[in-house]
């Protein structure tokens, strides 16, 4: 691969250039070459920048390419770059999980749910990190309109230094996201370190936060969790554990597990134990079952939740075992979190002023394509869609560039004229990653953020991304775990 020069390089460079010419001549100054032709970036080659830039929004600017040799296509995909400025307007980055985390909304219901105060409303924002869906347990009764699924989130996810899930386990060394502290993001390798330790010392693994115990979906969270075969589960990237503690924090307002919820996944259906902890950490109550479900009770509650200012700890097996033994009422417990930058062997304090998104893939690392980052793809040749190419999710990452600015990127179809076809396009891992290291973008490090229907992209309130997910033969935009946005501040944090 041809690695471009940046805007920086390329100053230097002709500096250096400059100075060369400037020389005298010797007898032993070789003669000028002449000067090889660059070769074109893949978006120099086949994309066009459109003349119209949008800055509408102080602070935002938002550009946008538009795909010109079309390869087995029948219509061009749209690639849209937001930079985010502050040295223009009093603009940050951050991180939201709108009404509660485990809740399912769209990205434009989370922005919208940041401030009520119209002109603290988020200035830009995408969706966030990779997570997964699914419906209700029965029982649980959720108020009108509220959509019947909870989601989990694949990898680290936080607000206002509040972890929302733990890490993906990648053999010790977690898996990519994105650190973003006082409005800009810093993309590396991220670990959770979770704990719970009595008064005495005594110790025990807390295996992770706001999801159903004894059963992860998306990643391994340990080395402890092990692999469901796909012809079992009827899926891909179950993984379960016998013996789990999972902590529920107030920012969960989805009612907490009950046992039962996966009739393929049998350490999921333990009754297990449950634990109230107020907000110093001491045990107001502690009781058999979960979720309001408790062994020979033929009239279960409707719902358990997160008390406000307090936490839940739920256990199945030997996780149900220590807290049944252990955290009896009055007793206090510390709940122990560490999130570790594993590139540089350092850990990260969770203070208000961290959010983290989580993800499996860095496409851009130090101005360059990551050689472990997978192509995603090994099929060539059109589509099951008409007029598309395979392996054509469409793509969101968030990045810096030369200016150690935060930048929002989408890589998406056009809208259609009708629902004969879907909207959604954009490109495999790899490829997306080489349209990224064009040299006309600039950019420096960009995380691969989730794709597909839950790729959108908004500046103020306008969506400027076609939904590609079909519900009831209308198309329309996916819910998602969490979102990335702008927002009005004067160092990166608005006054919440």
């Amino acid at each position: 691969m041809t690695t471009y020069l940046r805007p920086a390089v390329a100053v230097a460079a002709a500096l250096t250039a400059a100075l060369a010419l400037t020389a005298p001549a010797t007898a032993t100054t070789p003669t000028a070459s002449p000067t090889a032709q660059e070769p074109s970036s893949p978006l120099g080659a086949d994309w066009v920048k459109n003349a119209e830039v949008d800055q509408s929004v102080p602070g935002v600017t938002r550009t946008t390419w538009t795909e010109q040799n079309l390869d087995n296509r029948t219509r061009p995909r749209i690639l849209q770059i937001v930079e985010i400025d502050p040295n223009t307007a009093p603009v940050g980055l951050e991180s939201t999980v709108g009404a509660g985390d485990g809740l399912a909304e769209t990205v434009a219901e989370q922005l919208a749910g940041v401030s009520s105060v119209p002109t603290r409303h988020p200035v830009a924002g995408v969706n966030g990190g990779l997570f997964k869906s699914e419906d209700k347990h029965p029982d649980h009764v959720l108020p009108a309109g509220t959509p019947p699924k909870t989601l989990q989130h694949m990898g680290v996810s936080a607000t206002d230094g509040v972890l929302h899930s733990s890490s993906c386990w990648g053999r010790g060394l977690g898996t990519s996201g994105a650190v973003i502290q006082y409005g800009v993001p810093y993309i590396t390798k991220l670990r959770t370190d979770l704990s719970l330790t009595l008064a005495d010392g005594t110790t025990a693994r807390l295996d992770d936060i706001n999801r159903d115990p004894g059963r992860a979906r998306g990643c391994a969270r340990d080395a402890d969790d092990k692999l469901v075969a796909e012809e079992i589960t009827g899926e891909r990237g179950v993984y379960t554990d016998p013996d789990e503690i999972v902590l529920f924090t107030g920012d969960y307002r989805f009612p907490v597990p009950k046992p039962g919820l996966d009739p393929t996944v049998t350490t999921e259906d333990d009754p297990g134990f449950e634990v109230v902890l107020d907000s110093t950490g001491t045990v107001t109550a502690a009781r058999e079952g979960r979720g309001g479900e408790t062994p020979g009770n033929p009239d279960p509650e409707p719902q358990v939740t997160v008390p406000s200012g307090g936490r839940i700890l739920q256990g199945v097996g030997t996780g149900a075992a220590w807290l049944r033994t252990h955290l009896t009422p009055g007793t206090k417990v510390t709940v122990g979190q560490k999130l570790v930058d594993t590139r540089l062997g350092r850990e990260i304090p969770l203070d208000p002023s961290v959010d983290v998104v989580g993800s499996f893939h860095q496409v851009l690392r130090d101005g360059d394509i990551p050689a472990e980052l997978p192509d995603t793809c090994n099929q060539t040749g059109p589509g099951k869609a008409p007029g598309t190419v395979n392996c054509t999710d469409s793509r969101t990452a968030l990045g810096t560039n030369v200016y150690g600015r935060p930048v929002l990127v989408t890589l998406t179809g056009q809208v259609q004229p009708d629902d004969t076809t879907t909207h959604e396009d954009g490109a495999s891992l790899r490829t997306f990653a080489s349209l990224l290291d064009s040299k006309e973008l600039g950019l420096i490090d960009a995380l691969n953020l989730d794709g597909g229907g839950s790729a959108t992209l908004m500046t103020g309130t306008t969506i400027h991304t076609p939904p590609t997910d079909r519900v009831n033969g209308v198309y329309v935009h996916r819910d998602v775990a969490d979102s990335v946005y702008a927002g009005i501040s004067g160092y990166g944090m608005y006054a919440k």
